[in-house]
């Protein structure tokens, strides 16, 4: 005859050889996750910031433009009544450089602040591409200058001198000093002539 049990009835009344819950799987006390899953989640963090980086590196934020821009005919009309340079921006929608040339000059409220003191800057926007030709007043100013490439940033002396001209953006630190030196010849108006009027820092071509 098999000796008795002698052990305790777990709580409840069911023995501690109980069989499995229904369906055959028995249930873990903890619910914290696995080393392993920790791994991957912090893996796939990391590879969504890798991507959002290089993203933002080659789309940098989009920063306003802090030079208050005036219309061709506006422009022209307070340079001539102020006796006042002219500064023209000649720029397109499509052109990287000239995007990154607002970004880190005319965003900068200091420049911003400079080239309303120095000038009547006027923003001549071409259209080529996405209208087929400019208008009047565009194609003309274009003609006027020789402008080819953008970004080209043109400055016109009070008093009808040689006007001076850079053509392309060289950099955040170079074309503020060229804005800076030619607003001062600008408004003094002498020693420009005989003076190299063109730096070509190598825009982007109209065609």
């Amino acid at each position: 005859m098999p000796a008795p049990d002698d052990r305790p009835p777990s709580a409840g009344g069911k023995s501690a050889d109980a069989a499995p819950a229904p369906g055959g799987v028995a249930r873990s006390s903890s619910s914290r996750p696995t080393p392993n899953l920790l791994i991957v989640l912090a893996a796939a963090f990391l590879v969504a910031r890798v991507a959002t980086g290089v993203f933002e590196a080659g789309h940098p934020p989009e920063l306003p433009d802090l030079v208050p821009w005036q219309s061709i005919a506006e422009g022209e009309r307070r340079g001539q009544q102020e006796r006042r340079p002219v500064l023209y921006d000649f720029t397109a929608d499509w052109c990287a450089p000239c995007r990154q040339m607002k970004r880190e000059v005319f965003a900068d409220r200091h420049v911003a602040a400079t080239i309303v003191g120095l000038y009547v800057p006027v923003r001549v926007l071409d259209r080529t591409r996405e209208e087929g030709r400019n208008p009047p007043d565009v194609a003309a100013l274009q003609t006027r200058f020789h402008v080819t490439a953008f970004p080209t940033l043109v400055v016109m002396p009070a008093g009808g001198a040689e006007p001076l001209v850079l053509e392309g953006y060289p950099g955040r630190a170079q074309t503020i000093q060229w804005l800076s030196r030619s607003g001062v010849r600008g408004v003094v108006n002498f020693g420009v002539r005989g003076l190299p009027s063109v730096v070509d820092s190598s825009g982007m071509r109209r065609r």
